[in-house]
């Protein structure tokens, strides 16, 4: 009898105690935001997916829902020459509250890259500390229903010994320092050119072109040859060739277009025919200065298309023919054309 008011009274205070908490403990408080991201057209840049992958894997999980309160915009932007972001972060009453630009870079996917570290950096909470307020996402408390009662669980059982020989985790890859940029960008190209009155008919020939490129100026070397096959002078036919060095420094004066100021010198070969007598030589010197203007038109990240026109002054002109009357000489501006390739890795 006894027993049987025991058994009353256990089941009693099961009943009349209160549900049981909650295994997991409620969700920490997280930053985030709905992303806006635009990149100009030809950059080669990836697409705002990645970079929502870059950051959420910073901060490990999705930064980026749609119900987010707080908006960040990315703009990708051409400047210079090179590539920046403007990053704008707004509260859900659409005020600014924090804005930044990342440092320009040539390729548009390490800008990206930088673009997600930024974002970590300046919204990572130390743990122990909350967000700010108006970047937390809002989210609804979890109803509480009633648990059910559950069957008194088995005693646990003892801790296993550790194996012997157990393996250990493999520790983390140490991430490969990036390798720091030159300060300038290198380019390498070849072109064809004509040179419209460098020899008594038009010259066809050949450049190639080395130069480094800063945001704003840029210098370089070329090496140019020519070759003019249909000369006449004083009726006399007359075959002549052209090589010259030219220093090319240049303004950036927009990330496609540049000004620059050649300044160039080589020699002149000429063979004629019996009749023809060179008044100074076979071979002449030759030197000029001037104004180039190029423009560079994007085929793919690493490889342009570039042409330019290109005037310089003679300082120094060829000069022959069989007689003071008939002789030819370089006239005083001489006019040139070409068009190319530009690699830049």
């Amino acid at each position: 009898m006894r027993r049987a008011y025991a058994d009353l009274l256990t089941l009693a205070l099961v009943m009349l105690a209160p549900p049981a908490m909650a295994d997991d403990a409620p969700t920490a408080p997280r930053v985030a935001f709905r992303l806006e991201y635009a990149a100009p057209s030809g950059a080669q840049c990836p697409a705002s997916s990645a970079l929502a992958e870059l950051t959420s894997a910073k901060f490990r999980y999705d930064a980026f829902p749609d119900a987010a309160r707080a908006s960040l915009s990315v703009t990708v932007r051409r400047a210079a020459g090179r590539l920046e972001a403007a990053l704008v972060a707004r509260d859900d009453q659409g005020a600014v509250q924090w804005e930044e630009t990342a440092t320009p870079r040539w390729k548009c996917d390490e800008l990206v890259e930088d673009v997600a570290l930024m974002i970590y950096a300046r919204f990572m909470t130390p743990k122990g500390e909350t967000p700010e307020a108006w970047t937390l996402l809002v989210s609804q408390e979890p109803s509480q229903a009633p648990a059910p009662l559950r069957a008194p669980s088995p005693a646990p059982s003892p801790p296993r010994a550790p194996e012997p020989f157990a393996s250990q985790p493999p520790l983390p890859a140490t991430p490969t320092p990036r390798v720091p940029e030159p300060p300038f960008r290198r380019e390498l190209s070849v072109a064809f050119v004509v040179g419209l009155l460098d020899t008594p008919a038009t010259a066809l020939g050949g450049a190639i072109q080395a130069a480094a490129r800063w945001p704003w100026f840029s210098l370089g070397v070329e090496v140019r040859g020519a070759v003019d096959h249909r000369g006449e002078v004083a009726g006399d036919p007359v075959r002549l060739w052209l090589g010259g060095l030219t220093g090319i420094p240049c303004l950036v004066v927009h990330s496609r277009v540049r000004t620059c100021f050649p300044v160039a010198g080589g020699f002149l070969q000429a063979t004629g025919g019996e009749k023809l007598v060179f008044r100074t030589g076979t071979i002449q010197p030759f030197a000029g200065s001037g104004l180039r203007v190029s423009y560079d038109q994007p085929l793919s990240q690493a490889l342009w298309l570039r042409a330019h026109g290109e005037v310089l002054l003679r300082m120094k002109g060829a000069l022959l023919g069989n007689s003071p009357r008939s002789a030819w000489e370089s006239p005083v501006v001489l006019p040139s054309l070409a068009i190319g390739i530009m690699w830049s890795p």
